[in-house]
């Protein structure tokens, strides 16, 4: 972190184990102005895990009570009732401005979760009792998806780009990648016409 933050100017990264989450604790705590979120691959998937991440963000915090803990990923075994407990958790100790819930509407369609899997239907309900919670999607529709002959695969996140080029993926990929953006605007459609706010997120992953 401190080699891209000196020399590139990152200020915010994303967290994959418990030894980097507490090590960027410590940073901010020390003095280094570092954010960062939490990869829903660490796994967090109940209120517990959920109390721990939130009380440890807030014994770590500065003086003007904050902290480098902007969001985390929850887990996609969690349901409503598991955000609406961790929401109660995140009030009381006052970080509900501060920590977003990232909450995964459609995942990729291979190499991750069992499909079909859309939780729009559970988000419009959600969201309009938890503030400060974002919808991602990772995977189109899961309608449209099964009728790709190339559907979206959690492992092409991590191809190198000279793999893509040699193997002509540019266009296949590009082809999942707009299929992520129709899903994300048929979530805020359904959110506003729900009329809950909706704020389209810059720069973020």
């Amino acid at each position: 972190y401190l080699h891209y933050y000196t020399n590139y100017g990152i200020k915010e990264v994303l967290n994959i184990n418990s030894g980097t989450i507490l090590l960027g604790y410590m940073m901010h705590r020390l003095g280094v102005d570092i954010k960062f979120k939490i990869s829903v691959f660490v796994g967090i998937d109940n209120p517990y895990y959920i109390m721990w991440t939130l009380m440890t963000a807030r014994l770590f915090s500065r003086k003007d009570g904050s902290t480098s803990l902007v969001g985390f990923n929850l887990s996609n075994s969690v349901n409503n009732e598991t955000i609406l407990q961790a929401h109660a958790i995140r009030k009381q100790l006052g970080l509900e401005k501060q920590v977003r819930f990232e909450h995964h509407i459609t995942e990729t369609y291979k190499s991750i979760v069992p499909q079909p899997y859309n939780r729009r239907d559970e988000l419009i309900q959600l969201a309009k009792k938890v503030p400060n919670i974002s919808a991602k999607h990772e995977g189109g529709e899961p309608e449209i998806e099964s009728t790709r002959e190339h559907p979206s695969d959690i492992f092409d996140y991590f191809l190198a780009k000279k793999d893509i080029l040699e193997n002509g993926l540019m266009d296949t990929l590009m082809g999942n990648y707009l299929d992520k953006h129709h899903s994300v605007n048929q979530t805020a459609r359904a959110l506003i016409k729900a009329g809950i706010n909706v704020v389209a997120a810059q720069n973020l992953h």
